[in-house]
């Protein structure tokens, strides 16, 4: 399954992500899901100083990987579930709520929460995103961002990118 995210942040319309879910078996522990980031340079170059405070957050059942400068437009970031600590379904570990949170709640809420929480990066009034998945019809969704964090973040990306 792919989520791409065309514009998340306030001000900065050629700048989105891409999340995409690679399929697993049930009883694995969950894999982590690759974050790709394109967008103009300067924002880039900011952005990925920025994802660096999300590395060190203290964040229940999940972590994010240092973000990866491919070029100068392109980012890549991975999100982590930590919920099993290092147990597997199948050794008979309890399912926690972070394990069970990381596995239904989409990792764009979960990145678009520690964004604005974490890096304080003020996100667009609407979130729109894009679903794909094989065999599966295309589906769009556009959320109030209020639906998805609160409270926004108050940087600007764009105006930090100077």
């Amino acid at each position: 399954m792919t989520i791409k995210v065309p514009a998340p942040f306030a001000g900065i319309s050629d700048l989105g992500f891409t999340a995409q879910y690679r399929a697993q078996n049930l009883n694995e522990p969950l894999r982590d899901i690759p974050l790709l980031f394109e967008g103009p340079r300067p924002p880039m170059r900011r952005l990925a100083e920025l994802l660096q405070l999300l590395r060190n957050a203290e964040a229940g059942g999940y972590a994010w990987s240092d973000p990866v400068m491919l070029s100068d437009e392109v980012v890549v970031l991975a999100f982590r579930d930590r919920s099993l600590a290092g147990q597997t379904l199948s050794d008979g570990a309890q399912v926690s709520a972070n394990y069970v949170l990381n596995l239904v709640r989409p990792v764009v809420f979960a990145f678009l929460k520690d964004c604005a929480g974490i890096a304080h990066l003020r996100l667009s009034d609407v979130i729109e995103m894009r679903v794909s998945a094989e065999g599966a019809p295309n589906w769009e969704i556009a959320m109030p961002v209020a639906d998805i964090v609160e409270p926004n973040g108050d940087q600007l990306l764009w105006q930090l990118a100077g």
